[in-house]
């Protein structure tokens, strides 16, 4: 009896949140159900608000990926425009020399970032703002000649933890203003790609390498903000973004 009252008032709390957001559906949509939280996300300004609500599942375990890190600028060139909007490039770049199993060095990394835009360039008249599936089809598929990877989309934690734990990485692109990062220059990028590396269920964050700051090593970011943030975006330097819509790029080992 206990457990059908548990599960009776998880389900009042369902309804009351849903009527919530469908009363003020105009400015506000849940974007995550899951893990214990719903995250409505305010559509008008880039805020969100966590709710818990359950536990997380005992299932879930920590997990954890060493993987070269560098920034988009490694030594700090910004001004750049190529390393200022090098987000995919050089995420690609540490996700595929994890799958190759090789170091990097803050000289290549600049080498490679430069090199990858001068390619797209060349090939596709853009190296600014890749999306999801351009990213995969011209730097992943078309620079690095690397077919071990794929698209898919993100529905819930799940998505992200089972690839993690299935042995693979996984490039997630964000509005970069909702991930709440001290360290980028404020307000933050509103197109910008990360490298997923673990989870640390204890905390209940995901290990990232963040490519847009010095200090994205390992950063961590709580579930609930990370997966609010997720968010495509169409290639082309700021083009308008119509809707929200969740996906990854998994990456394989060679």
């Amino acid at each position: 009896m206990k457990a059908i009252k548990y599960l009776s008032v998880i389900f009042l709390i369902f309804i009351i949140i849903g009527a919530f957001v469908v009363w003020k559906g105009s400015e506000k949509k849940i974007v995550l159900v899951d893990q214990g939280m719903v995250v409505i996300q305010n559509i008008v300004t880039p805020t969100i608000e966590v709710k818990k609500i359950i536990t997380k599942a005992e299932t879930v375990k920590s997990i954890y990926y060493e993987v070269p890190f560098t920034s988009q600028a490694p030594f700090g060139g910004w001004k750049d425009p190529k390393q200022q909007n090098g987000c995919e490039e050089a995420a690609v770049l540490m996700a595929v020399y994890w799958a190759k199993g090789k170091s990097l060095t803050k000289q290549e990394a600049l080498q490679q970032i430069i090199a990858i835009s001068d390619f797209e360039q060349k090939t596709y008249g853009e190296y600014r703002d890749t999306s999801a599936a351009d990213t995969l089809d011209r730097i992943i598929k078309g620079y690095f000649q690397y077919t071990r990877a794929f698209t898919q989309e993100i529905t819930s934690f799940d998505d992200i933890y089972n690839q993690l734990s299935a042995g693979r990485l996984v490039i997630v692109p964000m509005n970069g203003q909702l991930l709440n990062n001290p360290n980028y220059t404020q307000p933050g990028p509103l197109e910008h790609m990360v490298v997923v590396k673990g989870y640390d269920v204890q905390n209940n964050e995901f290990i990232t390498n963040d490519p847009g700051t010095r200090n994205g090593f390992n950063y961590r970011y709580p579930v609930a903000v990370f997966i609010a943030a997720i968010r495509d975006y169409p290639t082309g330097y700021h083009q308008p973004i119509n809707e929200i819509k969740k996906v990854m790029i998994v990456i394989e080992k060679q």
